[in-house]
């Protein structure tokens, strides 16, 4: 079964401001409406930034550059007939997760797609959703970014209504992007099938070898003389190999002790930094005119002297956390970087064996040098060895005959690219949009771009992208996320276009996911918003105003002190170590 997640609160919080802003959501249809530039669209990016997103941080600058801002995001994780809260919290360039009943974990350094902990929460994200696209990157496979996890479901404000797949700006230097991505996401192939497949075949290829190896030496009756002189070549090859090993195997020793003193060095830094939040915590309590002893209760004195000192410790204070979280994030590199080197020396020990192993001379390995020290048994290991390779063999061709063929993946996108055509014509009719024939603008697997402008081309594209997720919705192995739709209209839809778009919405959205999406107001058009969920929700969809639907910019607030009891609790989660 797929794995999905449904959005439950999202809070942030600014220290350095003292802002704030929390919101709950619904299981359903959330509506996000205000005044335009109040912060709609930040609620939604706001929701991939604390996924590790990075491709948002521009449009994100006005909040962080605030500095030090935290975002916490609440969810279920609904699984094979489970379900579990799952909370993400992101601090700068830092990722906290937290699950019930398990450790929490951390990744620091996330700032830079390239980085390893950014990899390493990618590679997270993979396990946590069952997600396995891989894409083409300089000829080599790798695990796809935390964004293709989110593109279906995500159609943003700044172009995702005029081109296709570019909600995200850092996908098109993939290698064949668009099949890859639409085969993963259709169901009819992916990563694993082509590489497991590709293993199978060159494992047949090693199994040929090795069959005419043992049939050629069986049948040639190697000589001793021949065993003598590959004896001295081999104890000479061996004594290049041990002076290798034992090199690097110092080396490595060395390295691992390195290591651990480093994660010591790590933890202090972070129990460190723990014990500063603190700190600052409780000093807030501390300041002069309305603060109070903390053993005492008794009221601090208010002169100038006390105003002082109180400042300068809060910005002592603050200056230690944020040195700590620089050598955190440099200490984190070091161990990423350490442990890098002795995966690597740990594979090139492994490796100078293998070499030696393999090391060929006269038709023989160093092991069948070894096996004709016991001539007796030669006969009885070769005809033993046959046999096994034989049966292997017999079980990769019957394995081999599970996957697909070239025809069967040409079919299967066939059958795909009829079920979307279907689908999209349907909903373009229901938008009152201009029947598309031509096969370049109804295959799937063809489409760039349409023949329309304005709120046509807006239709077009919604129609596409929710053809898209009800063909997504019919693969069980594909994750499922919220729908996420920024702007759905456009500053020229006139009032008909609007009620038609809401009531397509409403009639199509995925009933098994949430969906968001935002509407501006434009001078007193709350009442319209209420009149949408009445007519076409049966004012069952959550309604969430930014700004009370006349401030601008208005996504953090003045912090009131009214979710104490949470942002304590957020806090010792990232202080946790």
């Amino acid at each position: 079964m797929n794995k999905k997640i449904e959005f439950n609160r999202l809070f942030a919080y600014s220290d350095k401001a003292n802002k704030f802003f929390s919101v709950e959501f619904g299981k359903g249809v959330n509506i996000i409406h205000g005044r335009n530039t109040s912060g709609k669209s930040t609620l939604l990016l706001s929701l991939l930034y604390v996924f590790g997103i990075n491709d948002v941080k521009l449009q994100l600058h006005e909040i962080l550059q605030y500095g030090g801002v935290i975002f916490r995001l609440d969810c279920t994780l609904y699984g094979n007939q489970t379900e579990e809260n799952l909370t993400l919290i992101r601090e700068d360039e830092s990722l906290i997760v937290k699950r019930a009943n398990k450790p929490v974990l951390r990744f620091n350094g996330i700032g830079s797609d390239n980085s390893v902990e950014h990899i390493k929460l990618k590679h997270f994200f993979h396990k946590l959703l069952g997600f396995s696209l891989y894409l083409e990157s300089k000829n080599e496979y790798k695990e796809a970014p935390i964004e293709t996890i989110f593109l279906p479901y995500y159609i943003s404000q700044a172009v995702g209504w005029v081109y296709l797949r570019k909600s995200f700006s850092n996908l098109d230097y993939y290698r064949n992007f668009k099949d890859d991505y639409l085969d993963y996401y259709l169901g009819i192939d992916n990563f694993f099938d082509r590489l497991s497949k590709q293993r199978l075949e060159d494992r047949l290829k090693v199994l040929h070898k090795e069959k005419s190896f043992f049939t050629k030496f069986e049948s040639n009756n190697i000589d001793l003389q021949v065993a003598r002189i590959i004896d001295e070549k081999f104890t000479k090859e061996s004594l290049k190999y041990l002076e290798t090993f034992r090199t690097k195997k110092k080396e490595l020793a060395n390295k691992e002790k390195e290591y651990t003193l480093k994660c010591n060095e790590l933890s202090l830094f972070i129990q460190r930094k723990s014990v500063l939040s603190k700190v600052a915590n409780h000093h807030k309590t501390q300041r002069p005119v309305d603060g109070s002893c903390p053993v005492c209760l008794q009221s601090l004195p208010l002169n100038l002297a006390a105003t002082y000192k109180y400042h300068q410790e809060s910005n002592d204070t603050e200056l230690e956390i944020t040195k700590y979280k620089d050598k955190i994030k440099k200490t984190q590199s070091e161990v990423n970087s350490l442990y890098s080197k002795i995966s690597k020396l740990k594979k090139d020990v492994h490796k100078e064996y293998k070499i030696l192993s393999t090391y060929f001379e006269e038709g023989i390995t160093f092991e069948d040098w070894l096996r004709n020290k016991a001539n007796i048994r030669l006969s009885e290991n070769i005809t033993m060895n046959l046999g096994g390779l034989v049966r292997e063999e017999e079980q990769i061709k019957k394995d081999l005959e599970s996957y697909k063929t070239e025809e069967e993946v040409v079919t299967e996108r066939n059958n795909r690219i009829k079920s979307f055509a279907t689908l999209f014509k349907n909903y373009l009719t229901q938008l009152q949009v201009k029947s598309l024939v031509e096969d370049r603008y109804t295959n799937i697997y063809k489409i760039s771009a349409f023949p329309y402008q304005g709120v046509e081309l807006h239709k077009t594209v919604m129609a596409y992208h929710f053809a898209f997720n009800r063909l997504i919705k019919q693969n069980q192995n594909i994750h499922r996320l919220p729908f996420i739709l920024d702007a759905i209209f456009k500053e020229d839809i006139e009032y008909k276009n609007k009620d038609l778009i809401i009531e397509f919405i409403s009639n199509n959205r995925p009933k098994d996911t949430q969906t968001f999406f935002s509407i501006a107001e434009i001078n007193d058009l709350e009442s319209e918003v209420k009149r949408f969920n009445s007519e076409f929700f049966d004012n069952e969809a959550h309604l969430i105003c930014i700004g009370n639907g006349v401030d601008e910019r208005a996504f953090l607030s003045d912090y009131d002190d009214n979710f104490s009891d949470y942002l304590l609790e957020t806090l010792e989660v990232i202080n946790s170590h």
